[in-house]
């Protein structure tokens, strides 16, 4: 009688088990001067829902009508734009119980600074393909006879710290080039605080990244949109020498300024490469990606732990395609403020 009852328990756990155990939403975050509904972005949520029929995917936006959602990731305040979607993502029920993230270019970076600064809904896994975690040293080169470029690109360079620039040109505020370090650190908009770089390391950000299940950050082999393309590895380049210094031999990974040491030594933090040019994803290559990563099945947390989540959620402190009409675009709006 007593291997009856204890074979119906058994049952019944494994019942409830499969009741409550569901695969993991996805949550994608487009890149510079894409749309959250555009063609690719589609393209790869439905190539997701063929191989996990059901999954829950939301794609994040700054705005809903798609122009307007575009011209926000070119133009606006990165931090108040992670706020928001802190917002976005937790209003929605269905990421309650947390989500898988795909970062693609910028959109890496800033759902970086999602589980940095909210993560609430948690996020379990993070992929980003091709983003400047370490910044942008430099813009797209230019050919030897494209003067125009040449001195638009010099000119970006030379406005990239000013006040405007780092209050509302996304790009200037992931623009990081170690010769103007110290004026980096003191006027960066972004990706000093989000990086921890600063004197005083905010230890939410090293707890928040420390707790994902993965960290997996691909480069593409052939970037030159991504200036260094190193960036996606969050290397340290020296451009005019041509050195390359990899994450685990800098101070922000020896001094764990981030939790990556803590992803490193437990097998949680892998460096993937794609063949080709920045954000030239096949679908064999998402799908691929997908199999390996995504369609992982959680519990449904108890309630203490939701309120937990929630708390974290309200308690977080928030720290303080590169096309040529892209540019072209954050050029006159720098020209436009120079002249004012």
């Amino acid at each position: 009688m007593m291997i009856r009852l204890k074979g119906i328990a058994s049952y019944l756990l494994c019942f409830v088990t499969a009741a409550l155990a569901t695969p993991l939403p996805v949550v994608m975050w487009h890149g510079l001067g894409d749309s959250y509904d555009s063609d690719g972005m589609q393209r790869v949520a439905a190539l997701i829902k063929d191989i996990y029929p059901g999954i829950f995917v939301h794609s994040v936006y700054l705005h809903s009508d798609s122009s307007k959602d575009s011209n926000a990731s070119l133009m606006g305040k990165v931090d108040d734009q992670i706020a928001l979607v802190c917002d976005q993502l937790a209003s929605i029920p269905e990421l309650a119980h947390g989500f898988d993230g795909l970062g693609f270019s910028q959109g890496g970076l800033f759902l970086r600074g999602y589980v940095e600064r909210c993560n609430a809904p948690k996020v379990h896994k993070l992929l980003t393909f091709g983003s400047p975690h370490n910044g942008v040293a430099d813009f797209p080169p230019c050919s030897k006879r494209d003067i125009v470029c040449r001195r638009r690109n010099a000119f970006l360079k030379s406005q990239a710290y000013s006040q405007y620039a780092q209050g509302s040109i996304t790009v200037a505020q992931y623009y990081r080039n170690p010769d103007q370090y110290d004026e980096y650190l003191e006027k960066s908009g972004f990706l000093a605080d989000v990086n921890n770089e600063r004197a005083l390391k905010n230890a939410t950000y090293v707890e928040n990244l420390a707790s994902l299940e993965e960290l997996v950050l691909y480069l593409f082999t052939e970037d030159e949109t991504v200036v260094p393309k190193e960036s996606a590895w969050l290397a340290e380049v020296d451009i005019e020498m041509g050195v390359v210094t990899p994450l685990e031999d800098r101070k922000m990974y020896t001094e764990d300024w981030l939790g990556l040491k803590v992803l490193e030594d437990s097998g949680r933090l892998h460096f993937r490469t794609i063949e080709g040019r920045h954000m030239r994803i096949t679908d064999e290559t998402i799908t691929e990606v997908a199999r390996k990563y995504l369609g992982t099945e959680a519990l449904h947390p108890t309630e203490e732990e939701s309120t937990e989540r929630h708390e974290q959620r309200k308690d977080a402190g928030h720290g303080n395609s590169y096309a040529g009409n892209i540019l072209q675009k954050a050029f006159v709006a720098l020209a436009g403020q120079a002249t004012m």
